[in-house]
């Protein structure tokens, strides 16, 4: 889609309506909200009481004519003060339970959404995976969801406080005096106004900034996810600016996928700005407001009580106090209310997805077991359209199935093959005609039941992160044995039982270190173990060398009898057995028959295919196998087994240390600025503490005109002075904090795309878990650097200013708030110190976000399996576990909550015992012990202030310790090391004694003293069986590995000393499995010579057999090929990598089964292309079909990591040994 239509799609999303931010609550969670609810309004109803208590004691202070040994006096006091003592305890008890329920009940639900997000995706039919990405669909899980915890959290309750706290403070403020209350009622409501407009004026920008990020989060984890892909293509020849905050650990070199990233990000922080703006204006209106309306009603309340209107000083004081108190909580509504504004974006976006239901569960609702169906399935002039094109993939398509009969279906890549098989098993829907089953159509049958008696192997077998047993049952109730039939017939048991812990050993991430072949076994033992009465095969030997190949072939063969089965092919020798071949072209069926029969028709398409495929059938040759292969495995160390791996020392990947005051301060000139504007705003309440000083005087002295005029002066300065100190300051934290969140994130995702692959090898810093990292911690590390951290500047510095104050009118008073001070922060710090520890917990618990990405990345796969309860129980069994430690987290932050609340309380029941006894000796006077009173209540206002930003401060410094651990402080060192300036490449490849571990397991050899030379120009293959260490050798010639021993060269350069990006510009790899981004098609083509013209990228795909088909494409080479190429079948994409290796115009090609997923005709293309494009390069080719190698001019047969043969194809033949062997099994002609 274009950026136009995107705009107006996501505007098309509207935010969701308040009250269904709870739908998601179960009764019991919207008890404990209403109850805190109702605790909340009561503590908002404390600070009215506190301040009237506060005025009936400044009247007696008024009153008093010698409170110097005035035992009554003293005594009234303290039994007044008394009660501040019973407020604190009743006010911190009613806090912590209230914000304990608040925030329990946010969890509660936000788990839920998520354990709802997760059932809706994995119910949802046929899912788009163009509308959303697995980063997109991520974020919306984590960022969104923890969006809406935000604001169905404590904001609500700050919101309750406030109104609680303004219509008790009014009722409380007219029964004092009505004349005063009348002049100031107009603050609170003006105020709301005000702070209203915030969400109303930036709800456009907010979610703008949601999509953004969303997008952002797309775009790391798919490269992440693809790391080898990213590497091997080598986008770092692009330049673009480093980020200033940490030029100094990066190089100046960027990825293409980093530019895509740090262009989303940068196109984030307008509307981020905008958002900042807006509320900051309204922010800095609200105090202006607030003072103005002092000045008011201490002006008509002093000359009132000096006239005689009001009764009681104290009352005038309790009326300002009261009415301005309810007001000013007004002011500080603008954050919760953007909490709760982000909250209804965010769930707009999650609810969008969690509403997408199965279309078909709004038409049919009887379903019908197929448990005794016969397996007679007919298609009757089924014709089906991809949304995205214009021309049908299947054209009135008619055949049927006997039950028990076998169909092959062969044809030219896009052919609509694979489209048959995603119709049968309920994927897609025909857009005409009918599918049908025992003379039922198919969509009446239950569609779980339906696949679990489907057994598919698709081309890309898809791995979970778990134990091979576990990805064989995936909770299925098989028993052992079982299993072991299952992986016998699927040639997959002898190299799973040479792993130390056999069918108990982690696969690790998509079984990213198996090699193409076992990873294919096991998902082959997984659709057979069921037992399945329908086999739908699509390549599903296409992974396996000519052994295994065989072995598994004859196997498939076999489970096949008795089953109804289709078999999806370009390799023709699978399916010579089958029943009956169907050849299709362009949608339509253009030859069936028997595969003799079609065979030896003359001039036939499936003979020409034949022919062009050169294999004969084979004579009837059995081999028995007299020894059992002990393979060598590929697989990484954390990978086999917990218990016997070797975990990699960390000095091996080092990690930059940093945290709070790391990212607050490694920009100096922004910490600089904001922290000068941080004190600027800091004196704003010491100077409201002082104008209660001087007000007082007023109402003590009989001359009071010229100390109120100066005051009221003075506030109204102050009121101006704050208006355009808080729009400066709060603007500037906001975009300051945007550009450190850009620059850390964009540190984080080079350093990322920098770091070696034994990096991404360890399961805590496995792909899923360094993306799932990076999308979720720096919005919560933001905290740091926006207004949170400005607030505790601004209110350190002001309570440090009135203890000053406080010491020079009373010593006594200010050890006080000294002691208090002290108190607070080591309170502060034994609260985080827990906090942090629960947070890390969950952390470390928590690999819910990692389960997802699998879901995501895997969900076809999942409902194939009919396994979504599996996942979704495993998913909400990760959200169960996060409870324990997420309660020492809560109890935590609800302590902070609960001295937040009552501190004011206590700092005045202190000041005002000790205090009084001063004044009793006659140490001070009445004055001195007001201001004493007041500064130190105000100190409390200080600490409530800053508590305010504790709860964000503690978990944004765990996140921002996480992060700097995804920052490699050497990156920029070590590449600088290795460019030593570029040199011309001639493209000669050696490997001198070479021998190789993985960096987890160095005691289990991979490759042993291999060695090989290729010659510029030169060809040469490495073939052998699957795990012997072909795909070993292939990662050290990209670089992705060093050898533990001997030394790769390129020309007579050592590997070690080229950099990375050099040597993979000189070095183009096509990979088995091909992999495509989100975007165009031209600019997957281009990835990595992004200065590639459009003649090169059309060059390049006319070589690699592609430009036909794209150019029938509607939107030709602009078109998407949606996340992993899904688009596009296997064929397509595989053309379209070749077309991206050759664009690059490499000296050297490595070619892993490059050819594997191509059909015949286009093989045959594609492989005289790519010879054509070697001639004057060097290429090495791996390959499992030796008739793709035997033009190379030397072949080395790999097996156990040592090469055992080399020569040309005729001299190998003639020694008759391995690599004969093989071909003798693949018979070539």
């Amino acid at each position: 889609r274009s950026d136009g239509d995107e705009d107006e799609d996501f505007s098309s999303i509207k935010p969701v309506p308040f009250l269904q931010l709870f739908r998601f609550a179960s009764r019991k969670e919207r008890v404990a909200i209403c109850a805190a609810i109702v605790l909340s309004a009561i503590i908002g109803m404390c600070c009215p009481a506190h301040i009237y208590l506060c005025g009936v004691i400044t009247t007696l202070y008024v009153d008093v004519k010698e409170p110097k040994g005035n035992l009554e006096f003293l005594h009234q006091i303290w039994w007044l003060s008394s009660l501040y003592g019973v407020f604190f305890v009743f006010t911190f008890t009613v806090g912590y339970i209230e914000n304990w329920l608040h925030v329990w009940a946010s969890e509660r639900i936000s788990q839920r959404i998520r354990s709802e997000f997760i059932a809706s995706v994995l119910s949802r039919e046929a899912f788009n995976e163009d509308e959303a990405s697995t980063g997109e669909l991520s974020n919306r899980l984590s960022s969104n969801i923890d969006r809406i915890k935000d604001g169905i959290g404590d904001n609500i309750g700050t919101f309750v406080r406030s109104a609680s706290m303004f219509i008790s403070g009014t009722i409380l403020s007219f029964y004092l005096d009505w004349r005063t209350t009348l002049l100031l009622i107009w603050s609170g409501p003006i105020c709301l106004l005000n702070s209203s407009l915030i969400p109303l004026l930036s709800s456009s920008a907010s979610s703008k900034v949601v999509q953004l990020s969303d997008e952002a989060n797309g775009i790391s984890e798919e490269a992440i996810l693809n790391i080898k892909t990213v590497a091997s293509c080598n986008g770092e020849k692009t330049m673009i600016e480093v980020p200033e905050l940490f030029s100094h650990l990066l190089s100046r070199d960027c990825t293409f996928h980093l530019q895509r990233y740090s262009s989303s990000l940068l196109s984030a922080i307008s509307p981020s700005l905008r958002c900042g703006f807006i509320t900051a204006l309204f922010e800095s209106i609200a105090p202006t407001i607030h003072m103005i309306f002092h000045t008011i009603g201490v002006w008509y309340g002093t000359v009132g009580y000096h006239d005689g209107r009001i009764q009681g000083a104290g009352s005038v004081l309790a009326v300002v106090g009261v009415a301005m108190g309810s007001s000013s909580s007004f002011t500080r509504l603008g954050p919760h209310l953007m909490a709760v504004v982000k909250a209804r974006a965010a769930a707009a976006k999650v609810y969008s997805t969690i509403d997408s239901k199965p279309s078909e569960d709004k038409v049919l609702v009887e379903k019908i077991d197929p448990v005794n169906a016969e397996m007679r399935i007919s298609f009757e002039n089924v014709s089906y359209t991809f949304p995205t094109r214009s021309q049908p993939v299947l054209q009135s398509l008619s055949f049927s199935l006997s039950p028990g009969e076998s169909l092959g279906l062969v044809g030219k890549s896009g052919c609509g093959k694979s489209t048959t098989l995603k119709l049968v098993t309920r994927f897609l829907s025909a857009d005409s005609g009918r599918i049908v089953l025992d003379g039922r159509l198919l969509e009446r049958y239950d569609k779980k039941k339906w696949r679990r008696m489907v057994g598919v192997v698709s081309q890309e077998p898809a791995l979970f992160n778990g134990s091979i047993i576990d990805n064989i049952c995936l909770g299925r109730p098989f028993t052992k044995e079982e299993v072991e039939r299952a992986c016998k017939i699927a040639y997959a048991h002898d190299f799973i039982m040479g792993l130390e812990e056999g069918y108990s050993t982690l696969l690790g991430p998509s079984g990213v270190s198996l090699s193409g072949g076992q990873k294919q076994r096991i998902a082959i033992a997984r659709a057979i173990v069921s037992n399945p009465r329908l086999l739908l095969l699509d390549e599903a030997t296409s992974a396996l060398d000519t052994k295994s190949e065989r072995i598994v072939q004859e196997a498939l063969d076999s489970a096949s009898e008795g089953r109804t089965t289709i078999v999806v092919a370009h390799r023709l020798s699978t399916i010579k057995n089958v029943n009956r071949v169907i050849v299709m072209e362009e949608g339509k069926i253009v030859e069936s028959g028997g595969y003799d029969e079609l065979r030896l028709r003359p001039d036939g398409i499936f003979a020409r295919m034949i022919a062009a495929q050169a294999i004969e059938r084979k004579e009837e040759e059995e081999r028995e196998m007299a020894e059992t292969e002990k393979e060598e495995s590929e697989m990484d160390d954390a990978v086999k087994s917990n218990d016997s791996s070797v975990e990699v020392d960390d000095e091996q990947f080092p990690t930059t240390k940093g945290g709070l005051f790391s990212l607050f301060l490694y920009n100096k000139k922004r910490a600089s600025i904001t922290t000068i504007l941080s004190l600027m705003r800091g004196v704003e309440l010491p100077l409201l503490a002082l104008s209660f000083y001087f007000v007082f005087s007023s109402l003590k002295d009989d001359e009071y005109q010229t100390t109120l005029f100066w005051t009221m002066i003075g506030t109204i300065i102050l009121g101006i002075y704050v208006f355009f100190v808080v729009l400066i300051s709060y603007t500037t934290h906001v975009y300051f904090g945007e550009l450190t969140l850009r620059d850390l994130r964009i540190a984080c995702f080079s350093s990322l795309m920098s770091r070696p692959m034994a990096y991404f090898d360890r399961k805590e810093t496995s792909p899923a878990a360094t993306s799932v990292l990076l999308s979720q911690q720096p919005p919560i590390a933001l905290h740091i650097i926006n207004n949170s951290m400005s607030n505790l500047i601004e209110n350190f510095f002001a309570g440090v200013v009135i203890a000053v104050m406080t010491f020079g009118i009373c010593i006594p008073n200010g050890f006080i708030g000294i002691v208090y001070i002290a108190i607070f922060f080591t309170t502060f710090a034994f609260v985080e110190k827990y906090s942090d520890r629960a947070y890390n917990e969950v952390v470390e618990i928590d690999k819910s976000g990692e389960l997802a990405m699998e879901i995501f990345d895997n969900v076809s796969t999942i409902q194939q399996l009919a396994v979504e309860s599996h996942f979704q129980e495993r998913f909400d069994e990760i959200q169960m576990k996060r409870r324990k430690p997420l309660s020492l987290k809560i109890r935590c932050l609800s302590m902070v909550h609960a001295i937040n609340e009552s501190e004011v309380m206590l700092l005045d029941f202190m000041a005002t015992t000790i205090g009084i006894y001063f004044v009793y000796t006659g140490r001070i006077d009445i004055k001195q012990m007001y201001g004493t009173e007041v500064f130190i209540s105000w100190l409390g206002c200080t600490a409530i202030c800053m508590s305010e930003s504790f709860k964000d401060i503690i978990t944004a410094t765990s996140a921002a310790r996480l992060l700097f651990k995804l920052i490699d402080p050497t990156m920029k060192e070590m590449k600088e090391e290795e460019d030593n300036g570029e040199k011309k490449v001639h493209g000669s490849v050696r490997a001198d004694s070479i021998s190789f571990s993985y960096p987890s397991r160095p005691q289990k050899p991979i490759l042993s003293d291999l060695s090989f030379n290729v010659s510029e120009g030169r060809s040469l293959a490495l073939v052998g069986p699957s795990g012997g260490g072909k795909s070993t050798v292939v990662n050290l010639v990209e670089r992705f590995y060093n050898p533990t021993q001997g030394q790769l060269y390129l020309d007579d350069s050592p590997f070690s000393s080229i950099s990375s990006n050099s040597l993979r510009s000189a070095i183009a790899l096509v990979s088995q499995e091909p992999v495509l981004f989100r975007g165009s098609i031209v600019d997957n083509v281009r990835l990595g010579v992004e200065d590639a013209s459009e003649e090169e990228v059309m060059e390049a795909c006319r070589m690699a057999n592609a430009h036909e088909f794209i150019r029938n494409f509607p939107e030709g080479y602009s078109t998407p090929v949606g996340e992993k190429g899904r688009s596009l079948s296997g064929g397509q994409k595989q053309r379209i990598a070749i077309a991206r290796a050759l664009v690059r115009n490499p000296r050297v090609i490595v070619l892993d089964e490059a050819t594997s997923a191509l059909d015949t005709q286009s093989e045959q293309v594609v492989r005289e292309a790519l010879l054509t494009s070697a001639r004057g390069r060097t290429s090495i080719t791996i390959a499992h079909r030796l008739d793709t190698i035997r033009h190379c001019e030397e072949i080395c047969f790999v097996e156990g990591g040592r090469i055992v043969e080399r020569g040309s194809h005729e001299e190998l033949m003639e020694r008759r040994g391995r690599y004969a062997e093989m071909v003798e099994q693949q018979r070539l002609s």
